[in-house]
């Protein structure tokens, strides 16, 4: 079979790990040597990098169904209990009054009058009015079907592709304990600007949940950032001496990083300077950050911030309240799979 472009490839591979998934779970034997079983979750385990984009694809895909057929199953149960039909419902649930004042027009043609350029300034305004319109009708219909999801009994329990072992290898900085209930991985860069501004939000998680939550740091330098790398660097040598956060700390506070600042940082922070300057000319502490550099390609992350969070990745620099939601998901996904167990 021929696939003439790499969306036919991923979707082919998409759909063949959907039938192995169905077809064997991680305790099946696939092969034996000598007597000693060899099961499906130690080979996944050996291929964790190229397999996991695939399952991020496929819980992707299936999320999005999933949520059709909720919201589906929601408006009938509510045409039902309503007495009218389905069709009926969606046009009541969208018949809100909609107000889009002249101001609002304004606003919206000034910020795209270059796109509206072969149109007459009476015709791109009209356009805009009623684009606003149904923008507000589905804003509407949102709010009601969130609504209803609060009437109804609503249990989701897809869960989110499982974190691989090479995420959390036990030598990337931690925060946290060994076993929290949510681990979150960030990739990130010294020199990044939203990588500096989740800091203080990444601070507040931890203070908020405390064991509950574990935060694994990767290193992901951009190259068009001349300071990144050698700031990676050093706080890799800080951590040998028990130092990496401060450093961390430090680093993403200064308002300009050079070789000078970090021989700053590691004095003000106690660091043994020649055990610190050996380090930073080591080839020990640019291979560390290169293995992170190769992990991120790996798991085709390309940005930073980046964030997996127990399996699940998510870019930019979430709002306290994004990551809250995602937390309070996977809480809620464990306490009911320990009540029912």
């Amino acid at each position: 079979m021929l696939f003439r472009s790499s969306r036919g490839r991923v979707l082919f591979l998409v759909l063949l790990l959907h039938v192995c998934v169905h077809a064997q779970t991680g305790e099946t034997v696939v092969a034996t040597v000598n007597g000693r079983d060899v099961t499906l979750q130690q080979v996944d385990e050996t291929v964790s990098a190229a397999v996991l984009p695939l399952q991020q694809q496929l819980y992707a895909i299936r999320k999005v169904a999933l949520e059709n057929l909720i919201t589906t199953r929601l408006l009938e149960a509510e045409a039902r209990a309503r007495g009218v039909s389905l069709e009926e419902l969606r046009r009541v649930l969208t018949r809100s009054e909609i107000s889009v004042t002249r101001a609002q027009v304004e606003d919206a043609y000034a910020q795209n009058a270059s796109f509206f350029a072969a149109m007459s300034p009476d015709e791109a305004r009209e356009r805009l009015r009623l684009d606003l319109e149904t923008q507000a009708r589905m804003k509407n219909y949102r709010t009601a079907i969130e609504a209803l999801r609060k009437k109804w009994t609503v249990t989701v329990n897809l869960v989110a592709p499982p974190l691989g072992a090479e995420l959390d290898d036990g030598l990337s900085p931690v925060r946290g304990p060994t076993k929290a209930a949510v681990t979150i991985v960030e990739f990130s860069d010294f020199e990044c600007p939203f990588c500096r501004q989740v800091q203080e939000t990444l601070k507040q998680i931890a203070e908020h949940y405390g064991a509950e939550v574990r935060l694994v740091f990767k290193h992901l330098p951009s190259e068009g950032h001349r300071n990144s790398l050698p700031a990676a660097r050093a706080a890799f040598c800080a951590g040998e001496q028990d130092r990496f956060w401060e450093f961390h700390d430090a680093l993403f506070g200064a308002s300009k990083l050079s070789s000078e600042t970090f021989a700053e940082f590691a004095a003000s922070l106690g660091l043994g300077r020649e055990k610190f300057t050996d380090c930073l000319a080591a080839e020990r502490s640019r291979a560390a950050v290169v293995k992170d550099i190769e992990t991120a390609k790996r798991y085709r992350i390309d940005s930073t911030p980046s964030f997996f969070i127990n399996g699940k990745l998510v870019k930019g620099a979430l709002s306290f309240a994004e990551f809250q939601g995602l937390i309070e998901h996977e809480l809620s996904s464990i306490r009911k799979t320990s009540s029912t167990n």
